[in-house]
C-alpha cells in the first residue's frame, strides 16, 4: 500500500477545495450558447515560455526558436559583465582617438622641424659660399643672413621643446594603456559572464594590444626624433659660433673643432685599434661596459656610480671612452654599426658632461671587434 505524505497530501487537498469551491458559487464559465465551460481544464499541451527580467543569472527568451530553456541565445544576454565590456569599449576608443592626436601632432612637428631645418641651413649654405669665394670682414649682408640662420636655429630648439613635451603625453597615454590592458585581464575573472561576453573580451584585448603597439612606434619615433634633434641643434650650436667668427674676420673656419672628436678619433685611434679593446679585455679590466642591445638603455645611475667611485680613488683620473661596433656582416652592415657605435658612445659623453666630468679627461676612440653582437661602449681608467 502506497504512503502518503504530507507533501503528496497537501497538494490534492487544495485542489479538491478549489473545484468544490467552482461549483458551489457557480463561477463556472457559459459560453454565449448558453453552455457551461469547467472551471479547471487539464491538458496536455506544454506550458508557455516564461520571461524573466533581462540580465537576471536564469533568463529564458521566449518568441524565438532559439530561446528555448535548452538553447537560449547568449547574444541577447546583458550580463554585469557585458556591462563591464561596453565600459572598456568606451575607454579604448578615447585611447584610439588620442593616440591619433597624437601621431598627428608627431607628424606636423615634423614636418615644421624639417622647414626650419631647411630654411636654416639654407642660410648657412649662403654664408659659407660667400666666405669661400672670399668676403670682406664684418659683411652687413652675410651678419643678416647669420642673424636669420641663429633665429631659425631658435626654431629648432622651440620645436625639440614641443617634442619633449609630446614625448611626456605618450608616456602618460601609454600608461593608460597597460592599465586599460590589466582591466581587460581581469575582466575574463568576473563571475556571472556568459560566452559571447568572453568573445567580446578576446577581441577587445587584441585591439587593446594593438593600440599599445602603436603607442610604443610613437614613442620611439618621438625619442629618435628627439635625439637627432638635439645631436644636431647641439652641433650645430656650436658650428654657428665659429661661423660668426668667419663673419667678423671674412675667412672660412670650417666645423667647431669640438665636433671632430670622433672623426680625429676614427683617424688616430691607435692605442685602441680593433680588435685591441677586445683582445687587452682580459689585461685592462672595463670600469663599466654598457651593452645597447636594447633601445632606451638605462645606463646613466649605474655609470655615475662607477665614475664617482674612481674619482674618489684616483682624484685627477682620466678615462678612455671607446664605441665598439660589431665586425661581422658585408661592408655595408658594418658602416651602419660602426655609425650606430658612435652614435651611442657620443651619448655616452653627453651623460658623462652632463654630470660633471671635464671634457679634457675624456678620451674617444672607435674600433669594431668580431667578439661582440651589438654596439656597446667602454670606459676604462687611463
Amino acid at each position: 500500500m502506497p504512503t502518503v505524505t504530507f507533501r503528496t497530501l497537501f497538494p490534492a487537498c487544495a485542489l479538491a477545495l478549489l473545484l468544490s469551491a467552482c461549483h458551489a458559487d457557480g463561477s463556472s464559465t457559459q459560453t454565449s450558447s448558453g453552455n457551461r465551460m469547467p472551471g479547471l481544464v487539464v491538458s496536455s499541451e506544454p506550458p508557455p515560455d516564461v520571461i524573466y527580467r533581462r540580465g537576471s543569472r536564469d533568463t529564458v527568451l521566449a518568441g524565438n526558436t532559439a530561446g528555448s530553456v535548452r538553447g537560449y541565445n547568449s547574444q541577447n544576454v546583458e550580463t554585469l559583465v557585458t556591462r563591464k565590456v561596453s565600459e572598456l569599449r568606451r575607454d579604448l576608443e578615447s585611447l584610439k582617438r588620442s593616440t591619433g592626436s597624437y601621431g598627428e601632432r608627431l607628424r606636423n612637428l615634423q614636418v615644421k622641424s624639417d622647414n626650419a631645418a631647411s630654411q636654416y641651413y639654407e642660410q648657412i649654405a649662403t654664408i659659407n659660399t660667400e666666405l669661400q669665394a672670399g668676403s670682406t670682414p664684418g659683411n652687413p649682408v652675410l651678419v643678416e643672413r647669420w642673424n636669420i640662420a641663429q633665429d631659425r636655429l631658435e626654431g629648432l630648439s622651440q620645436n625639440a621643446s614641443h617634442l619633449n613635451g609630446l614625448a611626456t603625453d605618450l608616456a602618460n597615454e601609454a600608461s593608460k594603456a597597460s592599465f586599460l590592458q590589466e582591466n581587460v585581464r581581469a575582466a575574463y575573472g568576473l563571475s556571472g559572464a556568459v560566452k559571447e561576453d568572453h568573445n567580446k573580451l578576446r577581441v577587445l584585448e587584441d585591439e587593446v594590444n594593438q593600440t599599445i603597439v602603436t603607442l610604443n612606434r610613437l614613442l620611439t619615433s618621438t625619442s629618435d626624433e628627439i635625439n637627432r634633434r638635439q645631436s644636431y641643434l647641439r652641433t650645430e650650436k656650436l658650428n654657428l659660433q665659429t661661423l660668426s667668427l668667419a663673419v667678423a674676420n671674412g675667412e672660412l673656419y670650417g666645423q667647431n673643432l669640438s665636433n671632430s672628436l670622433f672623426k680625429r678619433a676614427t683617424q688616430e685611434a691607435t692605442s685602441f685599434a680593433a680588435p685591441a679593446p677586445v683582445q687587452n679585455a682580459a689585461n685592462r679590466r672595463p670600469l663599466v661596459i654598457i651593452r645597447f642591445d636594447r633601445s632606451n638603455v638605462n645606463y646613466e645611475q649605474a655609470l655615475y656610480s662607477a665614475v664617482g667611485q674612481a674619482l674618489e680613488k684616483y682624484p685627477a683620473a682620466k678615462f678612455d671612452l671607446v664605441a665598439v661596433s660589431p665586425s661581422q656582416g658585408n661592408p655595408a652592415e658594418m658602416a651602419l654599426a660602426s655609425t650606430e657605435a658612435r652614435k651611442n658612445g657620443e651619448s655616452v659623453l653627453r651623460s658623462l658632461t652632463h654630470m660633471g666630468l671635464p671634457l679634457e679627461r675624456v678620451r674617444l676612440n672607435a674600433a669594431n671587434s668580431s667578439a661582440v653582437r651589438n654596439s656597446e661602449v667602454h670606459l676604462y681608467l687611463q
